[in-house]
């Protein structure tokens, strides 16, 4: 269930995370290794730096098959998405601002979802660790899909995804990050893949923008197994219930 798909999310000290020789050189011995390598950007230039140290890395060994990785990118611009793009890379996005925005619609909260879409990288979504984002899966669909913060806030205005979208960054497109046999095995619903999936309490595609907020799952299976089972749903077959 738990396996080490990378090095991340710091190669380096924190005073070298943004990029320059130190970060350079380190991404340098990963990419030798043939290695994921995962980032972290937060401001207005860090992904900049990195990107760009992930190009100066790559004029010396190929990196494009390796699958390196952006995380959070509230501020990423379409320039950048589309070098990151040229490399094989992609971006791994969150929801940290539905509890770090402050309401002021004209301040970028980020991430850039539907910029990002729209250019074709790869992408997922996930909860990172709690201290930055919501673990909830339910509470990132709702800032995903509305662009509000916990307060009703609109801070992410014009970049919001639909729910479909969501739910295939939550789920198959996710399985990119994984590589390797893996990626065929999760996220679809089909013959030959890993029969996960959950039954959940509200239809996803229905409720109210609110009510995704509460969303929870009454049944849970992985690997065809079931491993959470509320009580509430039951199924009538030959007169008894199973």
């Amino acid at each position: 269930m738990v396996r080490t798909g990378a090095i991340g999310e710091f190669a380096v000290g924190i005073a070298d995370y943004a990029g320059g020789p130190v970060f350079e050189a380190a991404a340098a011995r990963i990419a030798q290794a043939g290695w994921r390598l995962e980032v972290h950007s937060l401001t207005s230039a860090d992904f900049q730096t990195q990107i760009e140290g992930f190009e100066a890395v790559n004029a010396a060994t190929d990196i494009t098959a390796l699958r390196w990785v952006v995380a959070h990118v509230p501020l990423i611009t379409a320039e950048f998405l589309g070098r990151l793009k040229k490399l094989g890379g992609g971006v791994n996005l969150s929801g940290y601002q539905y509890l770090a925005g402050d309401g002021n619609a004209s301040r970028p909260a980020g991430p850039p979802f539907r910029l990002v879409v729209e250019s074709g990288i790869a992408a997922g979504m996930g909860g990172d660790g709690a201290n930055i984002a919501p673990l909830n899966p339910w509470i990132q669909a709702y800032y995903a899909t509305t662009g509000r913060n916990a307060r009703g806030h609109l801070i992410n205005p014009g970049q919001q995804l639909s729910r479909a979208e969501v739910l295939a960054m939550y789920t198959r497109a996710n399985t990119w990050f994984l590589g390797g046999p893996d990626e065929g095995q999760l996220g679809v619903l089909e013959v030959g893949r890993l029969g996960d999936v959950a039954v959940l309490s509200d239809d996803f595609f229905a409720v109210p923008d609110e009510q995704l907020k509460h969303i929870r799952s009454v049944l849970t299976v992985v690997g065809g197994v079931v491993v959470h089972d509320s009580g509430e749903l039951t199924t009538s077959a030959q007169g008894r219930d199973v």
